[in-house]
C-alpha cells in the first residue's frame, strides 16, 4: 500500500466510477483497476461491490475510505510543516558570539538590508554542553594565534591598544611597553572573555598580573571607567565600541609585547550549515575586510 495507491482509490470512491476518476488522474483506466486489485489482495477483502455493470463501494471500501483520507490529509499537512521548518532553516544563521559583540548588531542588519528574510540565533557566551554547541554551527572568536584547524578564516588582524587618562602621566605618549603600568589599576572584562584571557597573557609576557579594580561584562563600560579618570584598559582597536563621549580616554600603541589578536571565524562543515550561514560566512569576511581596509 501506498501513498499513491490510496489516492487513486479515494478518487474512485469519490467520482464513483473507475473511469471517471482514471480520466481525471490522467492515468489508464487499467492501471486504476490494478490499484483495486492490489489493494483487495493486501487486505484479503472486496472493497467494491457489483451492482449491475458498474461498481458500488462496500463497507470495507467505506472503512478504507475514511483511513485513507485521514492518512492523506496528514501527509499534505506533514509535508507543508516540513517545507516550512526547511525554509526556517535556510533563513537561520545560528551562531556562538565571542568577539565583536558590539559591531555584531550592526552586522546582522547590514546582511538583513541583502537577505530580508533572515533570522539571527546568536548566542554570547560559550554553551557548557556540548549538545547546545551543536546547534551553533557557526563561532565568531578572538586569539592571540592563528589558527590552525580547518573550517576556519581569520577574519581580521587588531591590534591592542592600552587606553589610559588624557590628562593622566601617559596621556601625551604616543605608545609604551607594557611593563610600565604594571602598578596601574586596570578596568577588565571578565576572565572568562576571549579578550581578558589574551590580554592577561601579555601581561605575564611583561612580567607581572594585572591588577583589576573594575570587571565587567559590558564592553562600554570599560572606557567609560578610564574615562572618569580612574583606571587603565586594553582596547581592541577595530571592533570596540567607538564613544564620542569619551573624551578623557587617550589611547596608546604597546610596543613591548607587541599586542594583537585574531578576529576568527569556524564553522561546521558546509553540508551541515544553512544557505543563509553559507552566505553569512561569506559575507562577515566581506564586511572585515572592507572594516580593515577603511580603518
Amino acid at each position: 500500500m501506498t501513498f499513491n495507491q490510496l489516492n487513486i482509490f479515494c478518487q474512485i470512491v469519490e467520482f464513483g466510477s473507475v473511469t471517471r476518476a482514471s480520466k481525471h488522474l490522467g492515468i489508464p483506466q487499467p492501471a486504476a483497476s490494478r490499484v483495486i486489485r492490489s489493494l483487495e489482495k493486501e487486505f484479503g477483502l472486496p472493497l467494491f461491490d457489483t451492482v449491475g455493470r458498474g461498481m458500488v463501494v462496500n463497507d470495507n471500501g467505506r472503512l478504507l475510505y475514511d483511513y485513507a483520507k485521514q492518512i492523506l490529509q496528514l501527509d499534505t499537512k506533514l509535508a507543508s510543516e516540513m517545507q516550512a521548518k526547511k525554509q526556517e532553516h535556510d533563513t537561520t544563521v545560528s551562531i556562538i558570539v565571542e568577539a565583536a559583540s558590539y559591531l555584531f548588531p550592526h552586522i546582522c542588519t547590514a546582511f538583513n538590508s541583502r537577505y530580508e528574510d533572515a533570522s539571527f540565533k546568536a548566542l554570547h557566551r560559550e554553551p557548557s554542553g556540548s549538545n547546545e554547541t551543536g546547534n551553533y554551527p557557526l563561532k565568531l572568536y578572538s586569539s592571540r594565534e592563528m589558527p590552525a584547524g580547518k573550517n576556519t578564516v581569520v577574519l581580521a588582524d587588531e591590534e591592542i591598544r592600552l587606553a589610559v587618562p588624557r590628562a593622566g602621566q601617559f596621556g601625551s605618549r604616543k605608545e609604551i611597553e607594557l611593563s610600565e603600568v604594571r602598578n596601574m589599576g586596570f578596568v577588565s572584562l571578565f576572565k572568562t572573555s576571549g579578550l581578558r584571557q589574551i590580554t592577561d597573557y601579555f601581561c605575564q609576557q611583561a612580567g607581572f598580573e594585572p591588577k583589576v579594580i573594575f570587571e565587567t561584562d559590558n564592553s562600554t563600560a570599560v572606557t567609560r571607567y578610564v574615562n572618569s579618570g580612574h583606571g587603565i584598559a586594553f582596547i581592541p582597536e577595530l571592533t570596540w565600541p567607538k564613544d564620542d563621549s569619551d573624551e578623557n580616554v587617550h589611547l596608546l600603541s604597546i610596543s613591548e609585547p607587541k599586542c594583537r589578536r585574531f578576529i576568527i571565524l569556524s564553522s561546521a562543515e558546509k553540508q551541515q550549515l544553512s544557505r543563509y550561514e553559507v552566505l553569512f560566512s561569506e559575507f562577515l569576511q566581506e564586511y572585515f575586510y572592507k572594516l580593515q581596509n577603511k580603518s
